[in-house]
């Protein structure tokens, strides 16, 4: 309930992009389900796989900064809605091409078309906001949002090609009704999400929320006028390598999760497609409880917490155990992952001004697209071998490592002298120790 109090009270802008983002959602949860098994069946190896989607996080990254510098002249609603665009025609290459080379190519031009998005969403939904408050509210509805139809996208990819797939041609029809899922997407957010304004009066509005709260705020490192530009890149390169790490520990497992299920224990793609949906559905509810975790235990305790717990579950994961077992601490891990991947984003994200975000987007999806390139490309290798377990270990490290960079570099540089982030019983994000 009063969550749902808190989603009416959000300005007209935010409540569009949380609309669109179901159709977001269902066309990803379609495509990630179906796009290895598609690959598969279309005679492609463990070790191609690899090597197209390690590509294709490459893309990502050497793209991430010239995005971030075109959408401060183009506008980022622009980019949105054109990276979107761009991700349905990928899958339609996908659906009709044959051989490497035409794979290679269409994850090239989903791989730029999820640029676009990446490097734009996350600050188009802060701009629509007024508050830091509720930019980290809308952030947890928006990973919500997605996270829930998500999860209904990969049970539709599940069954969806029982009804329409009626030629050898591996999942084609399923990818060409995705595809027309991203360009209604494209439509929706062009015509229905606001036009972008600068946030000037935006900004006052936010200074004189903190002042009615709290008084005066103190100067953090950016906002000093000493030597602002040195601080900036310093914080920026603190977070890009945060996000590298971060980005690793993804992709030792998501890019692969259905192979994960599907080879291990030799499940059928319906299995697959449920298990997976029940994951989508702990996502879901670990992204509706993220910000309640640091509300109650503050940054120090809940990153903690949730640092241990999933590194436990990846060491617990690699073991050989029943599939029933296995399916009930993925799902699990599942969860627990969401909510520290949420907070590290939204946290991080909040922690900088409005001018400087397109920046760090653009930085951070550099640094992330390295280490996720890294661990797709050694994961894939691993697969070749027909080894379904050990990627588990290695993100289970990236993670110990993860929380040890957060734990002595991050937090105690950044957030505990920000004091944006701290709160007192006025229902804010907290940052105290």
């Amino acid at each position: 309930m009063i969550q749902s109090l808190r989603f009416l009270t959000l300005p007209s802008g935010v409540k569009r992009f949380l609309a669109t983002e179901s159709l977001y959602g269902l066309s990803i949860g379609m495509f990630t389900l179906i796009l290895n098994l598609h690959l598969i069946e279309m005679g492609m190896t463990e070790k191609q796989i690899g090597l197209i989607t390690s590509m294709g996080i490459l893309v990502m990254g050497i793209l991430a900064i010239p995005v971030s510098i075109l959408a401060k002249k183009t506008g980022r609603k622009k980019l949105l809605v054109t990276g979107i665009t761009s991700i349905a025609i990928g899958c339609s290459i996908f659906a009709f091409a044959e051989g490497f080379a035409f794979f290679f190519c269409a994850q090239f031009v989903v791989s730029m078309g999820l640029t676009l998005v990446e490097t734009t969403e996350i600050q188009l939904l802060f701009h629509y906001s007024r508050t830091k408050r509720e930019e980290t509210q809308a952030y947890s509805f928006l990973f919500a949002v997605f996270t829930a139809f998500l999860g209904a996208g990969t049970l539709i990819g599940g069954f969806l090609p029982h009804w329409i797939e009626l030629s050898e041609r591996g999942y084609q029809n399923t990818l060409v009704a995705t595809s027309i899922l991203f360009l209604l997407l494209a439509f929706a957010r062009g015509s229905l999400l606001p036009t972008e304004q600068r946030r000037k009066t935006v900004g006052r509005e936010d200074q004189d929320y903190q002042r009615m709260i709290k008084g005066p705020e103190p100067k953090t490192l950016i906002q000093t006028k000493s030597k602002p530009t040195r601080d900036l890149k310093q914080k920026l390169l603190f977070f890009a390598v945060f996000a590298l790490i971060t980005g690793g520990a993804v992709s030792c497992l998501q890019p692969y999760l259905n192979l994960f299920i599907k080879f291990r224990f030799d499940f059928s793609n319906e299995s697959v497609s449920l298990l997976l949906a029940l994951n989508g559905l702990a996502l879901f509810i670990g992204s509706v409880f993220s910000p309640a975790l640091i509300d109650r235990f503050g940054v120090r305790k809940t990153f903690l917490y949730i640092y241990m717990v999933n590194i436990i579950l990846c060491f617990l994961l690699f073991l050989n155990i029943n599939p029933y077992i296995f399916s009930t601490l993925l799902l699990v891990r599942g969860g627990v992952f969401t909510m520290l991947t949420n907070l590290a984003d939204s946290l991080s994200m909040s922690s900088f001004k409005d001018e400087e975000r397109d920046l760090y987007a653009g930085m951070r999806a550099v640094f992330r697209s390295v280490g996720s390139a890294l661990a797709a490309f050694f994961v894939g290798i691993i697969l070749a071998g027909k080894n379904y377990t050990l990627p588990f270990i290695l993100a289970g490290l990236l993670l110990l490592l993860g929380y040890a960079y957060f734990t002595y570099l991050i937090r105690p540089k950044f957030f505990e002298t920000d004091q944006e982030f701290r709160v007192n019983t006025n229902d804010r994000i907290t940052n105290e120790c």
